[in-house]
């Protein structure tokens, strides 16, 4: 079934499937992203809400796919969104005649009250045809953690485990830390109160400003909350920034990736893909002790993990790694070095894997 591969994505999907995009161009498969989340983007539309991704052509192109989808066949879908989108009833009509595959970086697949969309009156009903759909589907994890909780609950044998990648020669560079005199510090995401902005803006406030340098890379709706540090003297913002050979420019400009997220319902940090490419580039990352990376940095070996919100823990750290640049030396070259197997090429092999299968 290798007529088109359509992924469907609540909004941009694009971030999550360069493996599968690759695999695609290397197999001369089409392949089309459709955003599921029309309607909600035809009423911003409507009611002129501040929405600079919403555009109208997009829509009619998405509800196209929408009308189309009893009568499609013969197709690769992947389809990812939390549990339990009622959308995804219409959706898995796709199921009967096509190669489907569910895709999910959720966890905690045993608690109801956990999913983005819950439903107080109906949801035991909607959870029910999930699972009756789910059960002889073709389900990618991200994690490892959200592969054993999705198993606890479905009893499917397809079920497969494939991280996200990214392209490791992009982001590839090696470090020498010795003749580094002021440690860079980076932010790169999307500007919301759950990525922990604040414990950064803490950390410039009392941080030694000869030693320590920051920047900020993106945009969102909490940055009015923080953009008066961006006045400091050793405080840069970049704003957002969708290229990314410019990203990797500033990776290698940049020592340390400081990811401080914060717990929200239904969200924690379930991987973090700047996590990987900022390890590929040589820097060394610290991030929140979630459950994405957890299974990415093995603390004080590539990286290091802190509970959320420590600032002492994280200036401890900092300073530890100013005053010890062979310490810095070693977690870069065992982050570059376990960044490899993220590698595009690779995760591609795995996605082919549950494609054909």
């Amino acid at each position: 079934m290798k007529n088109k591969i359509y992924i469907l994505h609540a909004t941009n999907g694009r971030p999550y499937f360069e493996a599968v995009e690759y695999y695609a161009k290397n197999n001369k498969i089409s392949l089309e992203y459709v955003e599921t989340n029309w309607l909600k983007t035809l009423i911003k539309i409507i009611l002129r809400k501040k929405c600079p991704t919403c555009n109208i052509k997009n829509v009619i192109k998405n509800f196209i796919f929408f009308m189309k989808v009893p009568f499609l066949k013969n197709n690769t879908i992947i389809y990812g969104t939390a549990p339990y989108d009622f959308r995804f009833i219409w959706y898995s009509i796709l199921k009967n005649k096509n190669n489907f595959i569910y895709h999910t970086s959720h966890y905690k697949w045993e608690n109801d009250y956990e999913a983005i969309f819950y439903y107080k009156f109906f949801n035991k009903k909607v959870k029910k045809i999930w699972l009756k759909k789910l059960k002889d589907s073709k389900i990618v994890c991200v994690t490892k953690a959200v592969e054993k909780s999705i198993k606890n609950i479905v009893k499917n044998n397809k079920v497969f485990q494939i991280y996200h990648s990214i392209d490791y020669k992009r982001f590839y560079n090696q470090r020498n830390f010795e003749k580094v005199s002021k440690i860079k510090i980076l932010f790169v995401g999307r500007m919301v109160y759950e990525k922990g902005l604040d414990t950064i803006v803490e950390l410039v406030k009392i941080l030694d400003k000869e030693k320590f340098e920051f920047t900020f890379v993106g945009d969102g709706k909490y940055r009015k909350n923080i953009e008066y540090i961006f006045k400091e003297e050793n405080v840069n913002y970049l704003g957002w920034i969708k290229d990314k050979n410019e990203l990797a420019r500033i990776y290698k400009d940049h020592h340390i990736l400081l990811n401080p997220s914060i717990r929200i319902k239904g969200w924690e940090e379930l991987f973090g893909i700047v996590n990987i490419e900022a390890m590929a580039s040589g820097m060394i990352v610290i991030a929140s002790n979630h459950i994405g990376p957890k299974e990415i940095i093995k603390n004080g070996r590539n990286g290091f993990l802190v509970e959320e919100k420590d600032i002492q823990k994280i200036t401890e750290i900092l300073e530890n790694l100013y005053f010890n640049k062979k310490l810095m030396d070693n977690i870069s070259r065992n982050a570059i070095e376990f960044a490899k197997k993220f590698d595009v090429k690779t995760i591609a092999n795995k996605w082919k894997r549950v494609i054909d299968a």
